[in-house]
């Protein structure tokens, strides 16, 4: 090589590093944007909030091995209900049914009716937290449910408003002996059992 002429593969000088402070705060900007870009993506819009005001769908809950579902109540009758949309029969008892009428000393009177306000006023538009004990031959699922830890069943039975279902379990049994002793709801006067009427219906 000539001694005094410059190599052109020379990559050094004020040139390169200039070129280079370029490259860099070219590089910045396009990363920039990009980040702009995803985050205008991702910011949640109308649909987001619109979704979140929707009624909670039931969520599946692992515990320790034993199925649960969680959701927002809809009432069906006295002892059958939706979950976010999961359609579940309350277990271990048996409500009057809708259309049901039971007798008293003052006339006949709607205990079915009853009984359905009863659960509504309990748990329609509320959260339930529901273990899932079994499921029936029409497809519900048997549970146990809770609202914020009060199992919404046992109160109908206290109340006269559904009777313990012993052929499946007798998990409410003090509860239905105590509404008995006391006459309270549909002890206080006759009826027929919920299944004896489904039966002559």
């Amino acid at each position: 090589m000539m001694a005094g002429r410059r190599d052109p593969r020379r990559t050094t000088g004020p040139w390169t590093r200039t070129r280079s402070r370029v490259g860099m705060l070219t590089e910045g900007l396009v990363l920039a944007v990009m980040v702009l870009a995803v985050t205008v993506i991702l910011r949640p819009g109308a649909d987001t909030a619109h979704a979140e005001a929707e009624p909670a769908r039931a969520e599946a809950v692992a515990d320790a091995g034993a199925e649960r579902l969680e959701g927002v109540a809809r009432v069906i009758d006295g002892d059958t209900l939706d979950v976010g949309g999961v359609r579940v029969r309350l277990h271990g008892i048996d409500a009057f049914e809708r259309d049901q009428m039971c007798d008293r000393p003052q006339g006949p009177w709607a205990c079915g009716a009853a009984a359905t306000r009863a659960l509504k006023s309990r748990a329609e538009g509320r959260r339930l937290a529901c273990e899932v004990l079994d499921t029936d031959r029409y497809g519900r699922k048997v549970s146990r449910c809770e609202r914020e830890g009060v199992d919404v069943a046992e109160a109908l039975v206290a109340g006269g408003l559904a009777l313990a279902y012993r052929r499946y379990s007798r998990d409410y049994v003090d509860e239905e002996l105590a509404a008995e002793a006391g006459g309270a709801g549909a002890w206080n006067g006759s009826f027929d059992r919920p299944e004896q009427w489904r039966r002559a219906s």
